[in-house]
């Protein structure tokens, strides 16, 4: 008795579509946690309001960075951060931002690491910043 299982094109291409959906959503459930772990997102009214009082980082590349930034922002890129944390202040809430989420996700991570406590990130990133920006002239 043969019972040999007869594959299609089709099949084998739904079966790898339905691999590469289970690790996309696998890697959006473990940046939720990581952001959950590490920060507390702000709207950007709440960012907007608080943000005076508190250290705002850029975490985006230093080309992006110079482009357009939120008005007072300090640029820390985490691809810098990775290697060298720049000395924050540690008594002082930190805001976080980037053009998503997920940069400022793990920025938040490696800060927490360090033993920084008082961490937001922007909800929806600078790409939906509707308050004061700086741009090249």
């Amino acid at each position: 008795m043969n019972l040999a299982v007869q594959v299609s094109g089709f099949q084998i291409l739904f079966i790898v579509i339905l691999i590469v959906i289970i690790a996309y959503l696998l890697y959006l459930l473990y940046m939720w946690w990581m952001r959950r772990d590490s920060a507390k997102l702000l709207s950007q009214d709440d960012f907007r309001q608080q943000m005076r009082q508190a250290q705002v980082i850029d975490a985006r590349e230093a080309q992006e960075y110079e482009s357009a930034h939120i008005l007072g922002a300090r640029n820390i890129p985490y691809s810098q951060a990775k290697e060298n944390l720049p000395g924050l202040n540690k008594n002082q809430a930190i805001f976080l931002y980037d053009d998503g989420m997920n940069v400022a996700t793990r920025m938040a991570r490696l800060l927490k690491k360090a033993g920084y406590q008082d961490i937001y990130i922007l909800e929806d990133g600078f790409s939906e910043w509707q308050g004061k920006i700086k741009r090249p002239k």
